[in-house]
């Protein structure tokens, strides 16, 4: 990675002016990086798609030799320091070869889950004795990691975890008792990153080798990722040298929280990668399929759904490559090779991290949904590709902390990060008639609309805290709407920034970029306005001035465009090239 940029602060987005200089977009991707997706996407044309039959069977060992192949390859060494058998890559290239790998998602979730959670904990926790331990042999493929923090009683509230470790009496090693759930490559796994309370308190991560004595339970059948292995895992006295403490006591919820970061940030690539499949898919099937006498690509509510992925295509990409290389910066200027200092860094980003999972995944859940409807009664058998896209993708609203979850992370980091930002005198301050220079460019509606809008979640999250007071935490309902607020105003925001960017960059697409930010902005308009109507009503009936709500709204108006005609064109182009067009 090349960018020489100032690194910026995560969370800092709603009170700042984003310039298309200041962004990393897909298309400034370089020629290696390129060149490990393509590695990557060869590989799972070669060898993982022709044998997903047999993966759907589970048969794990094969999974096994697949990871080892991936490994001679280097797919599994990218984020391993190179002092461990590792590349030292940045972020961006492992979630570029991510994305490829995430054309199946099963496989693509054995692999993630093996490279991401089931390594970063002992990249950035885990003591120098253990990286050379364990490292290169995650690295090669000979061991196979993975996560262990859910249990059957504690999913999204994670530190009510009943598992416990007791010292012995010699001081030499922890007995692990109870039980985890949801465990991805929990079949086959020989590491595990397992989460436990010290004494029954203190919650604490530990590397356990299946060898100590982890049993796995029978694979979980599930709605989708058939061709994963899930599993709980039973801990029965495991005795686990101490030596293997990972990280400090009771420090757990660092590793546990920050590595889930990681994997939030690297999600929105793959899950757009599922959304340009089911986009590539549907257009071709809309091409083929005839109806009243012509290919139901020619019809308008047809052409509306191919438009409305590719603008969420569009859309995810610009938000997941901006995330990945503001993230990218600030963790070179922190020191790569600094876990500490790592771990404060993506600490700081968790705002975006919870909107890059929230936005890609309910994008992905509406792609592929809409790709069943456009294939009509096809798609809804199994002898056809999108029923299999349907019930994958459900899980991506639900894993990597849910998004309700999610939703609630992102008012509450913003308040935590930026306390003088978020109260009722700044909601006044934003309210507050100030003159300000329009902005130019053929984008110059929608960027206006993006600094009013960033005025109203200012607005709204300062009045809210103020308003509910203590009732604050219990009001859910209104958080997710800010929270909501908070997605749109970033997701339009980088669209408009990708747009620009191709443009300065005479990319050819530049011009159908700019419809798709149109769009976008345009419909995520309408959803800012009905989510500002809520709060401020809800507000009101707390006592706010009855003027606080009309005021709001009048910042939340969006001159609309004609995205019929926007959407038609963006759909043609879908058309003319038989895939997605960015």
């Amino acid at each position: 990675m090349t960018q020489t940029q100032t690194p910026i602060t995560g969370g800092r987005f709603l009170t700042t002016t984003l310039e298309a200089d200041d962004v990393f977009i897909r298309e400034e991707l370089s020629e290696e990086q390129r060149l490990f997706g393509r590695t990557a996407a060869e590989f799972m044309q070669r060898e993982v798609l022709p044998v997903v039959d047999q993966l759907y069977k589970h048969d794990w060992e094969l999974t096994r030799r697949l990871m080892k192949k991936a490994s001679e390859l280097d797919l599994l060494r990218l984020e391993i320091p190179p002092a461990y058998g590792g590349l030292g890559l940045d972020l961006i290239s492992a979630a570029y070869v991510g994305e490829q790998i995430a054309i199946d998602p099963s496989f693509g979730g054995s692999l993630g889950a093996h490279t991401s959670i089931g390594t970063l904990p002992l990249v950035y926790f885990g003591t120098q004795e253990q990286k050379q331990r364990y490292l290169p042999r995650l690295a090669s493929g000979e061991l196979i990691g993975a996560y262990a923090l859910t249990e059957p009683q504690s999913g999204s509230d994670a530190l009510a975890a009943r598992t416990t470790a007791t010292l012995s009496a010699d001081g030499r090693h922890y007995a692990l008792n109870g039980q985890k759930m949801w465990i991805t490559n929990g079949q086959f796994a020989d590491l595990f990153t397992i989460f436990a309370k010290v004494d029954g308190e203190q919650f604490t991560a530990f590397l356990v080798e299946r060898t100590m004595g982890v049993v796995s339970g029978r694979d979980e059948i599930k709605l989708g990722l058939d061709g994963s292995s899930t599993t709980a895992l039973m801990l029965d006295d495991v005795k686990v040298p101490v030596e293997n403490l990972l990280g400090a006591i009771g420090q757990g919820h660092k590793v546990a929280f920050n590595v889930l970061n990681f994997g939030r940030v690297k999600l929105g690539a793959r899950n757009m990668s599922g959304v340009k499949l089911a986009l590539d898919r549907s257009v071709k099937y809309a091409k083929e399929r005839r109806q009243f006498g012509r290919p139901i690509a020619e019809f308008g509510l047809i052409k509306e759904k191919l438009a409305g992925m590719a603008v969420r295509a569009f859309v995810g990409d610009a938000m997941s490559y901006r995330a990945l290389g503001d993230v990218d910066r600030a963790v070179e200027s922190a020191g790569r090779n600094d876990g500490a200092r790592v771990m404060r860094t993506i600490e700081g980003f968790a705002v975006e991290c919870s909107i890059n999972k929230i936005w890609t995944s309910e994008a992905l859940g509406w792609a592929v949904d809409q790709a069943v409807q456009l294939f009509g009664g096809n798609g809804y058998s199994r002898e056809f590709p999108v029923e299999r896209m349907y019930r994958d993708a459900r899980i991506t609203r639900i894993y990597e902390g849910t998004n309700e979850i999610n939703r609630l992370l992102i008012p509450a980091r913003l308040q935590k990060q930026s306390p003088a930002l978020f109260n009722a005198e700044a909601a006044r301050d934003a309210l507050a008639d100030r003159p300000s220079p329009l902005p130019r460019g053929p984008l110059a509606a929608e960027r206006d609309f993006v600094v009013r809008a960033k005025r109203v979640a200012v607005a709204l999250l300062g009045q809210a805290t103020d308003s509910y007071g203590d009732d604050w935490k219990e009001a859910q309902e209104v958080q997710a709407q800010i929270a909501d607020v908070v997605t749109e105003v970033y997701a339009i925001e980088s669209a408009i920034a990708r747009a620009e960017k191709m443009t300065t960059r005479g990319d050819g697409r530049a011009s159908l970029a700019a419809d798709a930010a149109r769009v976008y902005a345009d419909e995520a308009a309408s959803r800012i306005a009905a989510a500002v109507r809520q709060v401020a009503t809800a507000l009101t009936a707390r006592g706010v001035d009855s003027a606080y709500g009309p005021s709001v709204q009048r910042l939340a108006i969006h001159c609309g465009v004609d995205a019929i005609m926007l959407r038609r064109r963006i759909a043609d182009a879908v058309i003319e090239t038989g895939k997605h067009p960015f």
